[in-house]
C-alpha cells in the first residue's frame, strides 16, 4: 500500500446489480470470493475493475472505496465510456479488486520495476495461462453448441429454444438451476416478501374486460379496480405518498359514466370521502369522515364551487354528525369553538380585522375580583383628562372609497384624539400605558402563489390605533356621575342658604 496508496487483498469479488454512473451498490460475494467489505480496511482505497454481464460491453477500472453506506464510490481510470465513469445498465456486474494498468503505472512511477517484484511476474503469466484456459472452454462450449444443434430436431422443446432470440440476459435465465434462483437473477423476492420490479411500471388491473385509459394522470404505480387495501398484521398499516423535489400529491378523481365514457359532475354530487374506521364490537364502524361535495349551480372549469365536511361520532349515536363545514369565504361551526388554551390566542390581528361580528348577546369580558389588583378609584386627574375628548360623528374613507355617499355616518371617538387629550394633562405617553387605548403594528409581506396558481396579496408595513369602547365608557360614566355628584351636591348647597 505504501507504494500506490491503494489496499490489496486476495479473492475479492461481489456481484452488482445497481445501476447509473455513481456510487454502486454491491449485492453480496461471489461464489468463492469475499466482500469488499470484509477485506479492506475502513476507508481505504483500492483497485478494483467492473465487467457488466450485458448484451453491449460495459467494464471500468480504477481505484475505490466503500462509503458509509457500503456503495462502491468510483473513481475510473479506464473503461468503456472513454475513461468517464461507465452509466452502467441493468444487469448482473463482477466487480473485482484486482491490479490494472493504471496500478502497474503507478508502481512503475515510484521507480519500482514491476518484473522485480517477486512472485508478481509468476502471477501475471498464471492470468494470461487462466485466460488461455477460459479461452479454450468458450471454444469448447462453442463446438458444443454446434453438435447440439444437429440434434434439436429430435425434441420439440430444443427447436421451440433454438427459435429464440434471446439476449445475454435471456440466457443467464435459462442457466439458472432453480426458481429461487431465477428470482434471484431477476430482483424479486419470494411470495412471502417483497416484490421489486427496478425501472419498471406497475400496473394491476382487476376489472374484467376494462382496458387502461392512455392520459398523462395514469402513474408509474396504478391499480384499475374496485378497492385498494394496505394490509399490515401486528403492525402500523401507512399508506404514504413522497415527493422529492416537487410536490407530494394524493389525488381522489369523480367522473360520471364509465372509464371509457366519462361524464362531468353535476351539482350535489359527493366527489370523495377520506373515512377513518376502528373495531367495536367485533366489528369496523366509521369514526370519522372528510367529505367534498361540488356546489356549482352550471358546473365549468371557471365555476368550481365545493363544499368539504367534517363528521365525528359522539356519545349516545352510531351516526356520523357534521361539526364543520367549509365553503367559500365561509366557515360554519356545528358546536363551541374555542382556543386550544385560555386566554392565549387573539382573534384576528390589527392587520387582519373582522369586518363585523354578529352575536345574539355582548361579549362576556372577565371581571373576577381574583384575577385583578391594584383595585383604587378612578384617578380625578383621569376624569378631568377626558373631559377634553369630544364624541365625533363620522365616515370611513373604506366605506366612502366602496360606496360613495351610500356610505353610512358613525358615531364615536377617535383614537388619537383621546392620546392627545389624555397625553395633554397627564404627560406625554401616558395614554398607552392605559388599557382604553390600542396601538398595532406589522410587518411588510410580499405576495404569495401557492402550488395551485392562486395568489395571497401582500402587504405593506403599517400601525393602525384603536379604543375598547368598553373602557371609555365607563370612563365617560365615571365624569358623568363625578358631574352629576357635584351638581347636586352645588343645588343641595343653593337650597340650603335659601
Amino acid at each position: 500500500m505504501a507504494i500506490t496508496g491503494l489496499e490489496m487483498a486476495e479473492l475479492v469479488r461481489e456481484l452488482c446489480h445497481d445501476e447509473g454512473a455513481g456510487p454502486l451498490a454491491l449485492s453480496g460475494a461471489a461464489a468463492g470470493y469475499r466482500r469488499f467489505a470484509d477485506a479492506v480496511g475502513a476507508g481505504a482505497a483500492f483497485p478494483y475493475v467492473i465487467v457488466g454481464a450485458g448484451d453491449v460491453p460495459q467494464w471500468e477500472a480504477g481505484s475505490g472505496v466503500l462509503n458509509e453506506a457500503g456503495r462502491l464510490v468510483r473513481s475510473p481510470s479506464a473503461s468503456s465510456a472513454g475513461g468517464a465513469a461507465v452509466d452502467f445498465g441493468p444487469g448482473e456486474k463482477r466487480v473485482t479488486l484486482a491490479p490494472h494498468a493504471a496500478w502497474i503505472a503507478a508502481v512503475e512511477g515510484h521507480g519500482h520495476d514491476v518484473a522485480g517484484i517477486a512472485g508478481l511476474p509468476e502471477a501475471l503469466a498464471g492470468m494470461e495461462e487462466l485466460g488461455v484456459a477460459v479461452e479454450a472452454a468458450a471454444q469448447a462450449i462453442d463446438g458444443l453448441g454446434q453438435g447440439l444443434a444437429g440434434k434439436q430436431a429430435a425434441s420439440g422443446q430444443l427447436d421451440a429454444i433454438a427459435a429464440l432470440s434471446t439476449t445475454a440476459f435471456g440466457r443467464s435465465l435459462l442457466e439458472q438451476g432453480d426458481a429461487g434462483s431465477a428470482r434471484t437473477r431477476i430482483g424479486a423476492l419470494g411470495a412471502s416478501g417483497v416484490q421489486r420490479m427496478g425501472g419498471a411500471e406497475l400496473h394491476i388491473n382487476t376489472l374484467t374486460g376494462e382496458a387502461y385509459p392512455t392520459e398523462g394522470w395514469m402513474g408509474r404505480v396504478s391499480v384499475l379496480g374496485p378497492a385498494v387495501s394496505v394490509v399490515m398484521d401486528g403492525g402500523q398499516g401507512s399508506f404514504r405518498v413522497v415527493g422529492t423535489g416537487a410536490l407530494a400529491n394524493n389525488r381522489l378523481y369523480r367522473a360520471n359514466g364509465t372509464l371509457a365514457a366519462r361524464a362531468d359532475i353535476v351539482s350535489g354530487d359527493v366527489i370523495g370521502d377520506y373515512n377513518v374506521w376502528g373495531q367495536i364490537g367485533g366489528d369496523f364502524v366509521e369514526l370519522s369522515r372528510v367529505r367534498t361535495t361540488y356546489v356549482g349551480a352550471a358546473p365549468a372549469t371557471n365555476n368550481l364551487a365545493s363544499r368539504m365536511n367534517f363528521y365525528v361520532g359522539r356519545t349516545g349515536s352510531s351516526a356520523m354528525q357534521e361539526t364543520l363545514r367549509l365553503e367559500h369565504q365561509a366557515i360554519t361551526a356545528f358546536g363551541a369553538v374555542a382556543p386550544s388554551s385560555d386566554n392565549g390566542f387573539a382573534l384576528g390581528n390589527g392587520a387582519a380585522r373582522w369586518s363585523a361580528i354578529y352575536a345574539a348577546s355582548g361579549t362576556i369580558s372577565t371581571s373576577d375580583a381574583r384575577a385583578k389588583q391594584d383595585l383604587a378609584d378612578i384617578d380625578d386627574a383621569l376624569i378631568d383628562a377626558w373631559e377634553a375628548v369630544d364624541w365625533r360623528q363620522y365616515r370611513f374613507g373604506e366605506a366612502v372609497a366602496a360606496k360613495g355617499d351610500a356610505a353610512r355616518t358613525h358615531i364615536g371617538l377617535v383614537a388619537q384624539e383621546v392620546r392627545d387629550a389624555i397625553d395633554a394633562r397627564l404627560g406625554m405617553g401616558t395614554a398607552v400605558r392605559l388599557g382604553l387605548l390600542c396601538h398595532d403594528r406589522w410587518d411588510a409581506r410580499g405576495a404569495e402563489t401557492d402550488d395551485d396558481g392562486v395568489v395571497t396579496a401582500g402587504r405593506a408595513a403599517g400601525d393602525r390605533w384603536g379604543l375598547r369602547y368598553e373602557e371609555c365608557l365607563a370612563l365617560e360614566a365615571a365624569w358623568q356621575r363625578r358631574r352629576i355628584a357635584r351638581l347636586e351636591a352645588r343645588i343641595a348647597a343653593l337650597e340650603t342658604s335659601a
